[in-house]
């Protein structure tokens, strides 16, 4: 019986892969590849002959024509792009030579329609070109090696595929490797044969030094054609195209069905461009159901407003393979632009989706805003930091710094209102140090007159009881705000937990408006004070007031020890205040039906969950509450809780990851606890996607295409996937690189 080769794949799936190619053009035969860049849903081992109920019409001479999917009759060879409306020929793809002529059925694809399927024209007069007959005999001939077990190690040895797999493999590991790190790639060369020359740049560089430490690696560059040595910037670009593309597949997988939250910040680089990090909150149901947020992108917009934003956000999760309407809350900062409540983003969003999506002021920023508007509402507390900034440059000086012993000052950040907190605690901690430091430049001649005159002013300053009570207030007052601070920055930290902390924090700094809270910093100012030298406390001459010569002096008429504690004392309630009142103003999210709701799923609490109270975020999801499954659910876990003597902390985390295989027999309950821990507290994630943008855009890399750059930050911040591109994910990249890259055969 003669061989019947297997019939080509026939698709009725529309969907095309995650990602896109390289953004710059090649030169030479190496780059290939980007001829078909933009088209990636064509056939990879047989002819992708997608089937649609209606194909996309085109104008032709004043009628509308379509793609026919009868024209697969008899044409095994042909298949269709849905991405480029194309027809492409899969054996002249796969098998031409690349010696002779090409036409549009492997480059651009063909779409002239009208002339399709005419004698002499369109189909016709591809299949029966000298160049389609060769690639078709290939094509058929390798089917049948495969049929019979010979494959194509008959054609190119198993040998040769391995050393090339093992090469592009070593590739693919350097590549890793630098953007892993933030590293740079190139340099101003792109072959081994100008390496001599300089300026190789890390990847040349790192590659040789692979190259000349692994035999292995070295006996593969010797069989390798020269035009496919694959190390110019186009297949650098291709490698890391393919890793984000697997890196964004992965994060949408692990996604899954699951709702998710939607956080997004923005920067704008030293070259003006707009930097939009998207990041997603989601409960990863693979991995024993944690927390998890990713960076899914960094987008870029060519106008700021609103609306613009929204359709870019919109546009670039529908990219990833996100479902936009799987959306439950979003978290942004506070500016109009973002939490507009007519014409933000947080608004053009649900109006777009059509639903209720809960907006949530990133609760870090929020408290940045408390402490940036609660010190600045005293001008005493203005001038101890302005003190503190002229401290910190001074000693900053060399002169200076190489006879400072105490720790490094920190600088103050207008942005970040962790340094004032650092700043002041150095201060207090290295108080010594600091004076002695600023007594002995003073004593000095040889340091100059306007250092000296620096030193003494400095010294005056700080040595009063004034500026070490207010060092001491302001530490008392950060502090209690630095461990909500950081928790916020914690990727795990939900909103309800947030908001406990910061209720928590608020507490606390109202238990310090009482006497004993402001004798206790008065005390610790006084006792600081006098511990001072004498020496080092300079003091103006004393001079009397001339509009008193002419009267009896009976008492002292300057200001007294007595005014001066008087003042620090409506200093002190004044500062407290400030700081309660804008926490009660900004953090009102605990009066809502969200806050409560989230309350209710804390195991601590008394209406633990409590059905009618959870509604109100079943309702965001549409999802059906059973009172029956609550109830359940509720005496088992206390029932479990009772049962444990080790002590565990029992929160909503604890219960979702140690009991979920129990839960899922109760989905309306296991879906309120996911529903809980996927709502977001801060933007402090897109935060900190900027350092590694700050790392990869640097001084020296600024010529890079914003796409280009969005996936290096991605790969660099998402390093625990970026690793899994080189190791349990290489065969996957392989195999693609192969597909687009036809130089050199891997498999």
């Amino acid at each position: 019986m003669p061989f019947q080769p297997a019939p080509p794949i026939q698709s009725d799936i529309t969907e095309t892969p995650v990602g896109s190619n390289s953004e710059t053009g090649a030169n030479g035969a190496e780059a290939e590849f980007s001829n078909l860049q933009a088209v990636d849903d064509l056939g990879i081992d047989q002819p992708n002959q997608v089937k649609l109920k209606q194909y996309p019409a085109r104008m032709f001479v004043g009628k509308k024509r379509a793609f026919v999917s009868s024209w697969y009759i008899n044409r095994d060879w042909l298949e269709y792009s849905v991405k480029a409306d194309s027809a492409f020929c899969f054996c002249c793809r796969k098998f031409n030579v690349g010696t002779s002529r090409v036409d549009a059925f492997v480059n651009a694809g063909y779409r002239n329609w009208k002339n399709a399927n005419e004698t002499d024209r369109g189909f016709h007069k591809h299949q029966t070109s000298k160049e389609h007959l060769s690639s078709y005999a290939m094509w058929k001939e390798r089917e049948r090696r495969v049929s019979s077990g010979k494959e194509i190690s008959t054609l190119l040895n198993a040998d040769q595929l391995q050393k090339n797999r093992y090469y592009v493999s070593s590739i693919i590991d350097v590549i890793g490797f630098l953007v892993e790190n933030q590293l740079p790639l190139r340099g101003k060369l792109d072959a081994f044969d100008n390496m001599s020359e300089g300026g190789s740049g890390l990847f040349l560089s790192l590659l040789d030094y692979t190259i000349k430490k692994d035999p292995l690696l070295a006996d593969a560059v010797k069989t390798l054609p020269r035009n496919a040595t694959y190390t110019c910037h186009d297949i650098q670009n291709e490698i890391i195209s393919l890793l984000s593309e697997v890196v964004t597949e992965a994060i949408v997988k692990e996604v899954g069905d699951s709702y998710y939250t939607l956080k997004v910040d923005g920067t704008r680089d030293p070259t003006g461009c707009e930097n939009i990090s998207i990041v997603i909150r989601f409960v990863n149901e693979s991995e024993s159901y944690e927390v998890a947020e990713r960076l899914l992108t960094v987008a870029t917009a060519e106008m700021g407003d609103a609306r613009t934003l929204t359709d870019t956000i919109l546009a670039e999760l529908n990219k990833a393979g996100l479902n936009p309407s799987k959306i439950l809350s979003q978290v942004y900062d506070g500016a109009s632009l973002m939490s507009g409540k007519i014409g933000g983003v947080q608004k053009l969003l649900q109006e777009k989706l059509n639903k209720n999506i809960p907006y949530v002021h990133c609760l870090n920023h929020q408290l940045h805003l408390v402490v940036v508007h609660a010190m600045s509402a005293e001008a005493a507390v203005m001038d101890f930091f302005n003190v503190c900034n002229a401290l910190y440059k001074y000693c900053k000086k060399p002169t200076i710094a190489v006879h400072y012993k105490g720790e490094r000052l920190k600088r103050l950040l207008e942005q970040r209102w962790t340094g004032h907190l650092a700043t002041v605690s150095v201060i207090l901690n290295n108080f010594e140090e600091i004076t002695s430091l600023l007594t002995e430049i003073d004593s000095v001649r040889a340091h100059g007159p306007e250092l000296r005159m620096e030193a003494v002013g400095l010294l005056r300053e700080i040595s009063t009881p004034s500026f070490l009570f207010i060092a001491n207030l302001v530490h008392e007052v950060l502090a209690l705000l630095d461990p909500p601070n950081k928790l916020l920055q914690r990727e795990d930290t939900d909103l309800w937990t947030g908001l406990s902390i910061v209720t928590s924090a608020k507490v606390c700094m109202q238990k310090l408006r009482c006497v004993e809270g402001f004798t206790k910093v008065w005390e610790k100012a006084r006792a600081a004070a006098n511990a001072l030298p004498k020496s080092t406390t300079p003091k103006r001459r004393r001079t009397g007031n001339k509009n008193m010569d002419d009267y009896l002096v009976e008492e002292t008429t300057g200001q007294r020890e007595d005014d001066v504690e008087t003042e620090l004392k409506r200093l002190y309630y004044s500062t407290v205040d400030s700081v309660v009142g804008e926490m009660d103003q900004r953090f009102s999210e605990q009066n809502s039906h969200l806050y409560r709701a989230l309350a209710v799923l804390d195991p601590e609490s008394d209406l633990f969950l409590d059905p009618e109270t959870v509604k109100c975020i079943m309702d965001l999801t549409q999802s059906p509450i059973c009172y029956a499954e609550f109830e359940v659910a509720k005496n088992f876990l206390r029932s479990q809780k009772e049962s444990k003597t080790e002590g565990d902390n029992w929160t909503t985390k604890l219960i979702l990851s140690k009991y979920h295989k129990a839960l899922q027999t109760m989905p309306s309950v296991l879906t309120a606890f996911k529903h809980a821990l996927t709502f977001g507290a801060s933007t402090a994630m897109c935060e900190n996607s900027f350092s590694s943008l700050r790392n990869v855009f640097s001084d020296h890399r600024r010529s890079m295409l914003h796409k280009r750059k969005a996936q290096l930050v991605q790969l660099a911040f998402e390093r625990d996937l970026t690793r899994k591109c080189t190791t349990e994910w290489k065969d996957t990249v392989l195999r693609r690189f192969n597909v687009r890259t036809r130089r050199l055969q891997l498999f």
